[in-house]
């Protein structure tokens, strides 16, 4: 997951930072003299008139109103979790949370329907046309990690391990009509791959409206089919895309669902998912190799955080600048998904921190309004 480590800054970004920082250093001192010179001030929390330090240099209470934040299913919880604890602390102020996957999101955003949008992939070329079309400005911040997870039932310990290379054998568009494990050996024998038993195989996984079906589909398929996983891609065609005859749903309780029903299944979802079923007894989580004959990485909070998990990815919110400028609520409540308080809802929810240069860097992306894409390229 080499791609998913952050590169180096710009020059333009290590002044930003720089700048920032000497700020901050002035901003301690400042404070601490006054501390010296002045009495200690007790702010009461009454109602609407309390006042909480975030963290992250925002003061909330005393906020009102409602808006929509929409996107992906993924990083759903998250950011629920943080806005019924902010909405908490500021009785006038409603915000609702839906997931229908990064692209339904991206579509509301760049449309200008909601303030913010969570996604658990980049935004992509069309999607940032499209708020360029609409003069929607946005301010793109990582949020953690997540490991895409492949699972199956429970009971099913026929499957041990799985490559990239088997996993594009089952899932990848070349596999449209195998309804069987070993209807796959057709391609695996092709390079000398795992051949399979002859059992029913039914697959479930997110849809094309969802981040997760992208990167699932970027990471392992793609990966293949640009010869990253040992295979000759000189020696025969390999194709990029998903296969379209599987069982698709944007929520991943249904995939889960349909997981825990079936003998033989095979599925991918987020991996604070498919934690919560396989300690629920209703999926089993499969180790992954990203070559044939590699080492099989089970994912776990460590081996997500430290790269040898290979089905990584980074999780992301993305922030109408304009909404950030103009309405306290929105700014505010950005200002506490990034403080140290709310902060904790990453791992709470069964997700990746991120490392330390990461989470300073989108807190001086955020601080900084700084707008467009690239910013983590």
């Amino acid at each position: 997951m080499t791609d998913l480590l952050p590169p180096s800054r710009s020059d333009r970004f290590r002044s930003v930072i720089a700048l920032l920082t000497l700020l901050a250093v002035f901003a301690v001192v400042a404070a601490v003299v006054d501390r010296l010179d002045d009495e200690p001030t007790i702010v009461a929390a009454q109602g609407n008139s309390s006042t909480t330090d975030t963290g992250a240099g925002a003061a909330v209470g005393e906020l009102e109103g409602s808006y929509l934040i929409s996107g992906s299913s993924t990083v759903f919880p998250i950011v629920q979790a943080q806005a019924e604890a902010f909405a908490e602390a500021n009785p006038g102020l409603a915000i609702a949370v839906e997931g229908p996957g990064s692209g339904d999101g991206a579509q509301k955003f760049c449309n200008g329907e909601v303030p913010i949008a969570n996604a658990s992939r980049l935004y992509k070329d069309e999607e940032i046309s499209i708020c360029e079309e609409n003069g929607i400005e946005f301010i793109e911040i990582r949020r953690g990690i997540d490991g895409i997870t492949v699972i199956t039932a429970p009971d099913n310990d026929v499957i041990e391990c799985l490559s990239f290379n088997d996993l594009y054998a089952l899932i990848s568009e070349e596999a449209v009509g195998f309804d069987s494990w070993s209807a796959a050996n057709s391609l695996t024998g092709l390079w000398g791959g795992t051949q399979f038993d002859d059992l029913e195989l039914e697959v479930f996984g997110p849809g094309e409206e969802s981040g997760t079906f992208d990167s699932f589909g970027e990471i392992v398929i793609e990966a293949v089919a640009k010869g990253k996983t040992g295979l000759d891609i000189d020696a025969r065609e390999f194709v990029k895309t998903i296969r379209p005859d599987y069982t698709a749903s944007p929520n991943d309780n249904v995939i889960i669902e349909g997981i825990g029903a079936s003998d033989h299944p095979l599925g991918w979802v987020g991996f604070a998912f498919a934690k919560e079923a396989s300690e629920a007894g209703q999926a089993r989580m499969i180790p992954i190799s990203k070559e044939d004959g590699g080492e099989c990485v089970s994912p776990t909070t460590e081996t997500i955080a430290d790269a040898s998990f290979p089905i990584a990815r980074f999780l992301y919110t993305y922030i109408n600048a304009e909404a950030a400028e103009t309405e306290p609520a929105v700014a505010a409540f950005v200002d506490y998904m990034l403080s140290d308080e709310g902060l904790l809802e990453v791992g709470a929810q069964g997700y990746v921190d991120l490392p330390d240069v990461d989470q300073t860097r989108a807190r001086t992306i955020w601080n900084a309004r700084l707008t467009g894409t690239g910013q983590w390229e």
